[in-house]
């Protein structure tokens, strides 16, 4: 991450620091700055668009949850540090300044670290023994390398306490979160994946289609098409409203 201008986010002077929005980003993607506090030291803010309406009070709840899922993991090498709720802005959040490249990054550059997947399967591990599951480690954008090599998860807006789920259902995040880290190391360094674990990878990962990018996908092929993939967005239209629900009372 580096320092630069974006301009004032809901409601949070924001000048001077560097929005990490590229581009054709999507609406309900949040918009990432840095900034300096009062003691000159670098902190990240995170915000999303929308303040009013639906909307607003989703992405409400939705940093509210988050902060208490940063709040369970405070203290962990590999997590953000510091969080803090903006009270100028519901919908912000900030923590203490994240030193590392993203994965993909690193990867472009050849200098995925030796033994780094190893080291992010082992802190996975330790964030299920802290009582959370991160449940979007499969998405390499939330996974940083920092200069030591050591991995950083963040993003933590779709995590989970694990002992407010039901038993089977907390057996399901301990193994989404560990297929995830077995997807970013099958695609970024494959070759050095043990055999039992690449046959493990093989055997058990799909493809997760409960995303907004794919439920808004699937929702506009809908309407332009005879009806015949009600069901399939009757059974999305479940999931996103049951992850509204967990966001709202977890």
């Amino acid at each position: 991450m580096n320092e630069g201008n974006c301009t004032s986010i809901g409601g949070v002077n924001l000048k001077p620091c560097l929005s990490e929005r590229v581009p054709g980003q999507k609406w309900y993607k949040p918009i990432i700055c840095i900034n300096r506090d009062e003691g000159g030291e670098r902190r990240v803010y995170k915000t999303y668009r929308y303040e009013q309406g639906p909307l607003g009070q989703y992405f409400r709840l939705l940093t509210s949850h988050e902060h208490r899922m940063l709040q369970r993991v405070q203290g962990l090498a590999f997590t953000p540090q510091g969080v803090e709720r903006d009270a100028r802005s519901a919908n912000t959040l900030s923590y203490d300044y994240v030193d590392g490249a993203p994965i993909k990054k690193r990867f472009q550059n050849g200098a995925i670290p030796e033994r780094f997947f190893f080291r992010l399967y082992q802190a996975v591990s330790e964030l299920h023994e802290r009582g959370v599951a991160h449940l979007d480690v499969g998405n390499s954008g939330n996974i940083l390398i920092s200069p030591e090599g050591n991995p950083v998860l963040i993003d933590f807006g779709s995590a989970m306490p694990l002992n407010r789920l039901p038993v089977i259902t907390r057996a399901w995040a301990r193994k989404k979160d560990l297929l995830g880290v077995l997807k970013l190391w099958h695609r970024f360094d494959g070759a050095s994946m043990p055999d039992h674990l690449q046959d493990y990878y093989q055997r058990h990962y799909r493809k997760n289609i409960y995303t907004p990018k794919r439920f808004f996908k699937a929702f506009k092929r809908y309407w332009v098409s005879d009806g015949e993939e009600m069901n399939g967005i009757a059974a999305m239209t479940g999931v996103f409203l049951g992850l509204l629900f967990l966001v709202t009372v977890v």
